[in-house]
């Protein structure tokens, strides 16, 4: 769920636009991938089984802090993560 924000996702062949409040549901292991518009976003990922928030403590940040000013996650670090916990990278987004 899109609280706060604009994003373009992007799911096989289709591409959608976000505004807040849009929601999106997808089936495990489907490939996507999404791309912030706003300057700012707040976001709402729920998965079922957990587990995919190790992958992103992994690549760098605690989920339940604020984020800091400036922070990014490299793209070394997320590949990583992500192969570690059986994530695949389809990205960057179009």
């Amino acid at each position: 769920m899109l609280i706060k924000g604009t994003a373009q996702l992007w799911v096989g062949e289709q591409e959608l636009e976000l505004s807040e409040g849009g929601i999106v549901y997808l089936p495990r292991n489907i490939p996507h991938g999404y791309r912030i518009t706003s300057n700012r976003a707040d976001l709402l990922l729920i998965a079922t089984p957990a587990g995919i928030e190790e992958m992103f403590r992994q690549a760098g940040r605690e989920l339940s802090t604020p984020r800091p000013e400036g922070f990014k996650i490299s793209e070394d670090a997320l590949a990583a993560a992500a192969a570690a916990h059986g994530q695949i990278i389809v990205g960057p987004p179009r």
